[in-house]
């Protein structure tokens, strides 16, 4: 069990992992659509504004082929091995899997009316003086219990991303620094490059 959830792509690659994750991607497309939830971002999930559901499902594949596609680029450079595409594709794919637990989590009724009005609380009390501070002992027990209601997400994040690293390190080859600086700039410039194109699509379609 350990192995499937921290390291399944020692036992799972190329097109069987690629069909699991297109399905896990779909299934999560349609689950954050009717909870108004948006995926804008490689690692991005929040509430957002009403849009069509293809554009839910477009995210899904816009932050799976931003992040692979920079990965294989940095796996042909820097590998000192050959690999298939349809692994890489594949392992980052199914690497996306979690974000259907974090949606799953954020659709429960009340977590998301709470988390909502927690949040707003919170800014409501942001001083419009930069000098002045929020009060502590007011505010303290919201700011925990948002923090509660979000450990979850946070740690569906976490484990994505770890998903991500091993099966990008394990299909290009790549240990030590090499793999971990080179997968935190594809990382990065993912998630850059995921909510532009999100970002355009929404203002062409009308939704900004």
């Amino acid at each position: 069990m350990k192995t499937w959830l921290l390291k399944p792509f020692e036992r799972i690659a190329g097109v069987p992992a690629l069909a699991a994750g297109l399905v896990i991607m779909t299934v999560t497309a349609l689950l954050a659509w009717r909870a108004g939830l948006h995926t804008d971002g490689v690692l991005d999930l929040h509430f957002g504004p009403s849009v069509p559901v293809w554009q839910l499902l477009l995210q899904g594949l816009i932050n799976w082929l931003s992040l692979a596609l920079l990965m294989l680029l940095m796996g042909r450079l820097l590998s000192r091995t050959r690999f298939r595409t349809i692994d890489l594709l594949g392992t980052q794919a199914l690497a996306r899997w979690p974000m259907l637990i974090g949606v799953l989590w954020l659709s429960i009724p009340g977590i998301a009316g709470q988390i909502e009005r927690r949040t707003a609380s919170l800014l409501e009390a942001v001083p419009d003086d930069p000098s002045q501070v929020i009060a502590p002992a007011e505010y303290l027990l919201e700011a925990m219990w948002l923090t509660v209601l979000s450990l979850p997400a946070l740690a569906v994040l976490v484990w994505m991303i770890w998903l991500m690293y091993h099966g990008y390190a394990l299909v290009t080859n790549q240990r030590g620094q090499r793999a971990v600086f080179s997968f935190i700039g594809a990382l990065v410039a993912a998630e850059i490059i995921s909510k532009l194109l999100i970002w355009l699509l929404l203002s062409v379609d009308g939704h900004l």
